[in-house]
């Protein structure tokens, strides 16, 4: 089992931990609805040194424009992107932030579940380029909320008002992102696995709130953001996943961008919708949806939401039912519990 730089601290501050993908990871600490409410309230902050770092070295940008769905082209320096890796058939072998911290040098932040896969197929597809795995040598914790600026600000003694979303800054050996998995406002810092523990506590005498990974779920849920395992894997497309402004086909002829081009233009048999019920109930993954009593998807992720005060989920269903304000049931222990699909 591996264990973050963090691991002492977690266990100081009495955390739950849970098995995730052979990391020991914290599951909560007093409360997972707590600290979500914190993170929405004030700033919570999160171990996410088990994220898979790579380090890729460049002066061309012609692997990353083969292998990610959104253009490389248009990643500045200081610049962050959400952006996916697909394979041959379309399908989603990763969700990706890819980071340019200068002209030549760029950080790659992966899922947990996938860090051998991305790496190998890194190398699969390289042509002289240099890549590190820089997991162990770089951790990195996520502070998110309302607060976090003002805390981040104090951490480093820094004014961080004009640095604006997916914008990071480079401080020595330090990189500051506003970025995050909450749908709140934040940062994620990368910094030596040696001095992220000073960080840390830095930021909890702060008022930083510890949050773990069941608060985060909650939140990334309440954001509509997909969790590879879930709503993403290599046989679900990123245009079925409602993720296609993160896919430039343009000019471009990535892995996986010929397929993508044919289901936009057919039009995708399924949508991912995020949805809303009407009870205090929760959904699960697997669970059966339907519309007009006649089944018409599946649940891949459900929760009871602190900020909705009720259950909430996203699921695949059938395009034609894939519409913003469509009633919907969800099959809850052999029971039909109503909810409506929703934006948020």
């Amino acid at each position: 089992m591996k264990h973050t730089p963090l691991y002492e601290s977690h266990r100081a501050l009495g955390s739950k931990f849970v098995d995730f993908f052979n990391w020991q990871m914290p599951l909560y600490y007093t409360s997972i609805v707590e600290e979500a409410r914190s993170t929405r309230s004030k700033a919570g902050i999160f171990d996410v040194s088990h994220m898979a770092r790579f380090l890729i070295k460049t002066t061309s940008l012609e692997l990353l424009d083969r292998i990610f769905t959104n253009d490389p082209k248009r990643l500045e320096s200081g610049k962050s992107q959400y952006t996916i890796i697909c394979n041959e058939r379309g399908g989603v072998i990763d969700d990706t932030v890819l980071m340019r911290l200068d002209d030549s040098q760029f950080l790659l932040i992966a899922n947990a579940c996938n860090h051998s896969k991305v790496w190998e197929w890194l190398r699969l597809h390289s042509k002289g380029e240099v890549i590190i795995d820089v997991t162990e040598e770089l951790a990195s914790i996520a502070i998110q909320g309302p607060e976090s600026e003002d805390l981040v600000e104090r951490l480093f003694n820094i004014d961080l008002s004009n640095l604006k979303r997916f914008h990071l800054i480079l401080l020595d050996d330090v990189i500051i992102s506003r970025t995050g998995y909450t749908g709140e406002d934040g940062f994620e810092i990368f910094a030596p696995s040696r001095s992220i523990l000073s960080l840390w506590e830095g930021a909890l005498s702060l008022g930083g709130i510890p949050c773990g990974l069941g608060a985060r779920d909650i939140l990334r849920l309440e954001a509509g953001y997909c969790l590879y395992g879930d709503e993403l894997s290599e046989d679900v497309d990123p245009i079925t996943a409602g993720l296609e402004r993160f896919v430039k086909l343009n000019g471009r002829n990535f892995i996986g961008s010929e397929v993508l081009r044919n289901i936009i233009r057919d039009g995708a048999k399924e949508r991912l919708v995020w949805f809303k019920l009407k009870e205090k109930v929760i959904p699960r993954k697997g669970d059966e949806i339907r519309y007009q009593g006649v089944k018409a998807g599946r649940v891949t992720s459900g929760n009871y939401s602190p900020l909705f005060d009720t259950g909430i989920g996203m699921g695949y269903v059938d395009s034609k039912v894939a519409r913003d304000g469509n009633t919907i049931e969800v099959i809850i222990r052999n029971s039909p519990r109503p909810g409506i699909i929703s934006k948020r």
